[in-house]
């Protein structure tokens, strides 16, 4: 598959060894054992970084904290701003994978993947969360204490969890990550989840209030492409839309033996392109002994000027903390 038409391939350079975040590194005792899954968002004259953190005494949560541009990951902590919600059954174990909806006609929004209540099938307990902040996202409250997106469609009925959401016009976009079914591993297979393979791909709905969800489409918008993967893929998750130009990069944390980064691009947003990418994906692996020598995974891309700048989460999905990396286009 070639190269879509105006979109040139960007080329990333890293700044392993070492993670750029490493747990305990912003919120001490709060992220000592995992910090990942950033959304970084430009906010004026600074960022704030949303991420999932989880410390020594266990459970989830979202943690925060503020740089300035020129010194992206020199950051000053903002503390926890979710914790877990233990009287429920879908956010018991607490918040992860936030994405945050500046509104300017109201509350901001934070989207986050819930960890529930254990299930006696052994399935994973996720589905996808809302809150609230009247504050300009510096403290949150919890919209309720159910699921914001319902489990209703055949690709998403066993769960769903991170989302990107974009606000295009007076509408909402919510780009979702979508399990349908577990699957036979097929024979000759090499995957990171053994005998049986979650089917986990893209879902999309659209939003007049952000609370409210349509889903228009009858089916995935982006689909993990099997076979026709390098190597075979079952999950294309955790999805990151930029609008660039005139158009969107999507990326997303793709998974056959290990999670790596794929992209793909769209002129509308709607109908999507796969890029080319070799076996370990667009941003390749660290090397040997470093924190994502294994796994790269959980993009968050901001672009200032001709630059793209990106976090991304390493080896155990945030056990090593998180990298950053810088892309221009060729």
């Amino acid at each position: 598959m070639g190269q879509a038409s105006g979109f040139p391939p960007i080329r990333w350079t890293f700044d392993a060894p070492a993670p750029a975040i490493p747990p305990g590194a912003i919120n001490g005792a709060l992220d000592a054992l995992h910090a990942g899954s950033a959304h970084v968002l430009r906010l004026g004259a600074r960022y704030r970084i949303y991420y999932w953190g989880r410390g020594e005494e266990g459970g989830n949560r979202i943690c925060a904290a503020e740089s300035d541009p020129s010194a992206p990951n020199d950051w000053t902590p903002l503390g926890s701003l979710l914790e877990p919600q233990p009287d429920t059954d879908y956010n018991c174990g607490g918040p992860s994978f936030p994405f945050v909806v500046p509104v300017e006609d109201g509350p901001w929004l934070m989207y986050f993947g819930a960890w529930g209540k254990g299930r006696a099938d052994g399935k994973l307990a996720n589905t996808t969360g809302l809150a609230l902040s009247d504050d300009e996202g510096l403290t949150w409250r919890y919209w309720s204490d159910e699921p914001v997106l319902p489990l209703d469609r055949p690709w998403d009925c066993e769960g769903t969890g991170s989302v990107c959401v974009l606000r295009v016009g007076g509408e909402f976009r919510m780009y979702y990550t979508s399990l349908g079914e577990y699957f036979p591993r097929p024979n000759g297979v090499r995957a990171r989840h053994g005998d049986v393979l979650p089917h986990i791909g893209v879902g999309y709905a659209v939003s007049e209030d952000g609370i409210r969800w349509r889903k228009p489409l009858d089916g995935l918008m982006v689909a993990p492409r099997l076979f026709d993967g390098d190597p075979y893929e079952y999950i294309a998750s955790k999805p990151f839309v930029l609008r660039d130009g005139a158009g969107y990069r999507m990326w997303v944390s793709s998974c056959g033996i290990a999670y790596r980064v794929r992209s793909l691009t769209s002129a509308d947003g709607l109908e999507w392109q796969w890029q080319p990418s070799g076996s370990d994906g667009d941003f390749g692996l660290g090397t040997e002994g470093a924190f994502d020598d294994t796994q790269r995974c959980y993009a968050c891309v901001v672009k200032e000027g001709d630059q793209y700048r990106c976090w991304y989460t390493g080896n155990g999905y945030g056990a090593t903390g998180m990298g950053y990396a810088k892309g221009k286009s060729e």
